[in-house]
């Protein structure tokens, strides 16, 4: 038995971990939901596995495991002893859907779903208890510059390779936080409570860029005159940066006390912006704002089954391009309300892809899932979002950098540095978000709640399994429990 603080709320809590199979394969479920009596729950991870707390008080409650397509499991909490449950596949009952969606065909249901959105979704304000991972890495598959011209003797080639050497040519971090978001769809209405966070790096790679930075730096405050600007320039690509905004000096006037605050400040809005544009994406004003339905015209759609979702039963509708767009998936439709519940998709070919002069750029890799749940109030609300991508850049040609500055007598021209660059990346980068329970919010309420920039993530370099105790989570997949820094 554990317990942990939020606010001033102390909550004994006990945890049951397991996992979801199905009952006839023996395969995992993902995504499965999992929860007490239709409180705040948690979502299976892709391995079916999944982390879930209670207060002791609730032990007399019924725990229910419900996925698309598979029987409902109830079970008086008392009783449960076992590590996995197995769900039931669910006997499909046609006559009783058709009776249900009185027979509309799929054109007629894709309308029906931007219908009565607000009577369908809990759009107000509200507060949503939250767990969020960032997955991510990137791999340099080409890092080469070769210097052409320096009049900055420091900026030579061999300092040029030695410090391209050290560069880490792959890196990959962990992300994770829990936290209340409290808002509603709009971007402008959206204010934070973060509660604890964590981020698994390997930070001696993270301190090489650091030192590299501040190697710049040192030598651009040695040779960079006040008031000067940059001209870059690379064929016919070309722009202007001023020197400020690369040899940015207002951190030296703050106290410690004053650096950690403004690392909180920016750690809260860089989260906040992150989890925002994630949420506030899916409505715009009251229609459902995914691009599949907004694009359904370049989509065919066939409905190829049913299922259920507990006792409410599912369209179960295909969508593949129809030319030359983007994504196939599928999409669950409650047959009832005409609610769109899930929606799952993955792209057939690159997203975004131009290759020209020597600049590359290859987006080939989203995947998307989002799922609803019905909350108390008979409304469908956010449970999880998953969005997972991958990314190739590059850039191969030569470059010019040119310090120019109209003020200092004389010539006009200070520095020039001229090289062939070339570098590729690759980047993966994966959002889980989970929503475990969602608070209708008053307004005076909403108004009253003042965000506090207050913690920072806890740094850690391999997978602690003790670190999120007492905390409801996605349950980490196997490559996250196994992280360590080589």
């Amino acid at each position: 038995m554990f317990f942990h603080i939020v606010g001033a709320c102390i909550l004994y809590a006990q945890e049951l971990t397991a996992v979801v199979k199905d009952s006839i394969t023996q395969k995992a479920i993902p995504f499965a939901s999992i929860y007490l009596n239709s409180r705040s729950g948690v979502v299976s991870n892709e391995e079916g596995r999944f982390r879930l707390l209670y207060e002791t008080s609730k032990e007399n409650d019924s725990l229910f495991i419900s996925c698309m397509g598979y029987k409902t499991l109830s079970i008086p909490f008392s009783k449960v002893e076992d590590s996995i449950f197995f769900l039931n596949p669910k006997t499909i009952e046609l006559n009783s859907i058709i009776l249900s969606n009185k027979q509309l065909d799929v054109k007629e249901i894709l309308k029906e779903i931007q219908k009565g959105i607000p009577e369908k979704y809990e759009l107000g304000l509200t507060e949503k208890k939250l767990f969020f991972r960032e997955t991510g890495s990137q791999e340099f598959k080409a890092l080469e510059v070769k210097i052409k011209k320096t009049s900055i003797d420091q900026f030579n080639q061999v300092f040029w390779d030695s410090t391209l050497y050290k560069v880490p040519k792959k890196n990959t971090w962990y992300f994770e936080l829990i936290g209340n978001l409290n808002g509603d769809y709009n971007a402008k209405n959206q204010k934070l409570e973060l509660l604890r966070a964590l981020e698994l790096e390997d930070k001696e790679k993270t301190a090489i860029f650091e030192n590299i930075e501040k190697l710049f730096d040192t030598i651009l405050k040695e040779n960079v005159k006040s008031n000067s600007f940059f001209k870059v320039r690379s064929g016919l690509i070309g722009g202007k940066v001023e020197a400020d905004e690369i040899n940015d000096s207002s951190q030296d006037t703050l106290t410690s006390k004053q650096k950690i605050q403004k690392e909180k400040d920016s750690f809260l809005k860089w989260r906040k912006r992150v989890l925002s544009n994630l949420i506030c994406s899916l409505f715009d004003e009251q229609k459902l704002d995914l691009t599949i339905l907004k694009k359904a015209s370049r989509y065919k759609f066939t409905q190829t089954d049913f299922t259920y979702l507990g006792d409410t039963p599912v369209y179960i509708i295909n969508f593949n391009p129809d030319g030359n767009s983007d994504f196939k998936g599928k999409i669950y439709v409650d047959a009832d309300k005409l609610a769109l519940i899930r929606m799952e998709y993955k792209n057939i070919q690159p997203i975004r892809e131009f290759s020209m002069f020597g600049v590359s750029f290859k987006e080939d890799l989203r995947e998307v899932i989002i799922q609803f749940k019905k909350t108390s109030s008979d409304k469908y609300s956010l449970e999880y979002f998953d969005f997972n991508s991958s990314f190739e850049g590059g850039f191969d040609r030569p470059l010019v950098i040119t310090e120019k500055n109209k003020i200092v007598k004389g010539r006009n021209k200070q520095n020039q540095l001229k090289m062939d660059l070339n570098v590729i990346n690759r980047n993966n980068q994966r959002y889980q978000l989970v929503v475990f329970e969602t608070i209708p919010l008053d307004t005076d309420v909403f108004k009253a709640f003042k965000e506090k920039a207050e913690i920072l993530p806890v740094n850690l370099i391999t997978y602690d399994p003790d670190f999120w105790e007492g905390y409801m989570i996605i349950e980490p997949n196997t490559a996250l429990k196994e992280f360590r820094v080589n």
